[in-house]
């Protein structure tokens, strides 16, 4: 291809661009897009605050009161529950939202393994536990964006609306849940008591 043959194609090119064209064209579409855009950047910031939390070995922030394991006790018995609650809801609805083959059981059964496992690779190094988290949560936002017809709201609805039907096994994981917390707070306990962290080891030497 010669050179006139390229100025030609590039003058045809500059002849259909228009700034007219651009500024009286249809904006609604750009008003959807950037809406779904707003609705992908709150998610991911929920998503990014939800997982990290969840990743943390440690829920509560460690008191430097007098009474701290006293405190760190309260916590672990009182308000954790709560927390696992919201652990369990939480990648309950992902669930429901992310697989319209499984049934409200399955869905509760694969929540519990997902946040025990969690739970668990949480007191390993929370680097690996912020890996699992995060993994269902855009896993969603990818199906999301290739295909938003996966959705049924019709399903997702019917599926919320049996929750409260299962309530008895919910309570079963959730106290399944806080019983493996425990477990593995004692545990940690007992590492800590064999093998001390290097922190407490430089403050004993000094």
């Amino acid at each position: 291809m010669d050179f006139s043959t390229h100025a030609t194609n590039i003058n045809d090119l500059l002849g259909k661009f228009s700034f007219e064209s651009i500024l009286e064209g249809d904006l609604s579409l750009f008003t959807w897009l950037f809406s779904i855009t707003i609705m992908i950047a709150i998610y991911s910031i929920i998503i990014y605050h939800f997982y990290r939390y969840i990743a943390r070995r440690d829920c509560f922030k460690a008191s430097k009161r007098k009474h701290s394991k006293l405190i760190g006790f309260f916590k672990f018995t009182c308000l954790f529950p709560f927390i696992a609650i919201l652990f369990f809801i939480g990648f309950s609805m992902i669930l429901i939202f992310l697989t319209d083959s499984y049934s409200i059981v399955q869905v509760l059964y694969t929540s519990f393994i997902l946040v025990v496992a969690i739970r668990i690779t949480s007191y390993y190094t929370e680097d690996l536990s912020k890996d699992v988290a995060k993994m269902l949560p855009f896993a969603i936002l990818g199906v999301f964006l290739i295909d938003s017809s996966y959705f049924s709201i019709e399903t997702i609805r019917t599926r919320v609306t049996a929750l409260p039907n299962n309530i008895n096994q919910i309570a079963q994981f959730i106290l399944l849940i806080i019983a493996v917390e425990w477990i593995l707070r004692i545990s940690l306990t007992i590492r800590y008591a064999i093998f001390p962290k290097k922190e407490e080891m430089c403050e004993s030497d000094e």
